[in-house]
């Protein structure tokens, strides 16, 4: 069975003033041992694995999460609901032909 990737687990790197659940605080230092100040506004530096999207896949992502097309849901839910009344009568029809046989 084919495999597709559409991205890969990483650790990201974020810059927050609180944390989300799930996030580790991190301390940068220098070469020399002092704390790094790497987010600016007082802000802390947290890290966590996500799940990062590949750069190829971008117009599909963006496709999918494009603006909502109302005409176009429509008549689809159009089609599917004319579709189930229309497979109801052509088998209520086969019922009352087949009916119409049984009883001779």
């Amino acid at each position: 069975m084919p495999s597709f990737s559409t991205g890969t687990v990483q650790t990201v790197l974020v810059c927050a003033t609180a944390p989300a659940e799930g996030f580790t605080a991190l301390s940068p230092v220098s070469s020399a041992g002092d704390a790094v100040s790497v987010c600016p506004g007082g802000a802390q530096l947290y890290t966590r694995q996500a799940y990062v999207l590949d750069a190829s896949q971008q117009q599909a992502v963006d496709a999918a999460l494009g603006p909502f097309d109302y005409g176009y849901a429509s008549a689809l839910w159009t089609l599917a609901f004319s579709t189930v009344v229309g497979l109801y009568f052509v088998s209520h029809g086969i019922s009352l032909v087949l009916n119409m046989i049984r009883r001779g």
